[in-house]
């Protein structure tokens, strides 16, 4: 592994970056994080949960890689863009086809296979039609008739699509910014302290937490892009990062601390060193598969073991059956899918 100094604009003009490895490392610590709850019905015991106190989850954090990453990739993908059709048409091709086929194998295929119910009451149910809609991303429905209902986490099919929302809502929050020329240092960064404020202020419970407490990573991500030019890639700075991380696990503001010490160690590791597992990232972006394919498949290893799995376990056996699937869905939906991005609007 070689370090390799400079600004974050200076690396980013390089195909040679870490993003697809870490973002493939963000889903499977959601996968991991999610064998404590499909396996045991919470996750109490979870150990980066036991670690900073509840304050967060190994699937916390992987969420906040998501979205950090994403702010900074999206702002670049506005800004690269032609026109703000062609923006929205690349970001449906890269959400959307993926997600579609997996609902209607979801419905179609996995749920017809376990439900506890007849054929007919299952393809009536109102569950059923509402779960197909579930590609809207709005109002979601999460579980299927007689489906997974007697796992430890019962009846949930897919509880990882959740973000799915946020994510398009916040593309969209990039393009009001961008059409209206706010796409600056000058508006972004007050709006994410105001951001930041609220959301430390917010309970957990309210509607709109979820959209102040996940626009504090995107938002991070969408600074990082802006400041590109400024922020210096240093080793010493992502070690002293990584001992600032440790420290706050032991206080009560370690989410805090990751909005500004995670996210430069992101960086750093996605631009500041060589490319690590070539091969692999040369194959294709796994994350997304990774992350939209692995609850179902969580919940079929749990029902098929019932009281015999736990959750290293139901890790061990899922990871590598979803990383399977997320190669299936990258090489005979996803890349086709993005072939059309080539096309001009």
């Amino acid at each position: 592994m070689k370090i390799i100094g400079g600004s974050i604009a200076d690396r980013f003009t390089s195909r040679e970056n870490n993003f697809d490895i870490i973002r493939l490392l963000a889903a499977a610590l959601v996968i991991f994080s999610h064998s404590y709850p499909l396996t045991l019905g919470s996750n109490a015991s979870e150990p980066f949960s036991k670690l900073t106190n509840g304050q967060e989850t190994f699937g916390g954090l992987g969420v906040s890689i998501f979205f950090i990453i994403s702010g900074f990739l999206i702002t670049f993908s506005y800004e690269r863009s032609a026109n703000i059709f062609e923006y929205f048409r690349n970001r449906i091709l890269r959400i959307y086809p993926a997600l579609i086929v997996l609902i209607l194998l979801t419905v179609f295929v996995l749920g017809p296979i376990l439900t506890t119910v007849d054929g007919r009451t299952y393809l009536l149910n109102p569950a059923t039609l509402r779960y197909l809609e579930s590609f809207m991303l709005v109002n979601m429905q999460y579980s299927l008739p007689g489906v997974f209902e007697h796992n430890p986490y019962p009846n949930a099919v897919n509880g990882s699509l959740w973000t799915l929302w946020y994510e398009l809502f916040f593309y969209m929050v990039v393009a009001v910014l961008g059409s209206l020329k706010l796409l600056k240092k000058s508006v972004l960064v007050p709006l994410f302290v105001i951001v930041l404020v609220i959301s430390l202020k917010l309970n957990p419970g309210e509607a709109v937490f979820q959209y102040f407490e996940l626009f504090k990573y995107f938002g991070m991500g969408m600074i990082v892009y802006l400041f590109r030019r400024e922020i210096k890639l240093n080793k010493y700075a992502a070690l002293l990062s990584v001992a600032l991380l440790w420290l706050f696990t032991w206080t009560d503001h370690y989410k805090l601390a990751f909005i500004f010490c995670g996210t430069y160690l992101i960086f750093f590791l996605g631009l500041g060193i060589s490319k690590l597992f070539k091969t692999l990232q040369e194959r294709g972006d796994f994350s997304y598969g990774m992350y939209i394919y692995a609850f179902p498949v969580q919940q079929i290893v749990s029902y098929v073991l019932k009281d015999h799995v736990t959750p290293m376990y139901n890790f061990i056996i899922a990871a590598p059956i979803t990383l399977i699937l997320s190669i299936l869905s990258w090489n005979y939906v996803e890349k086709r899918s993005l072939q059309l991005k080539k096309k001009k609007i």
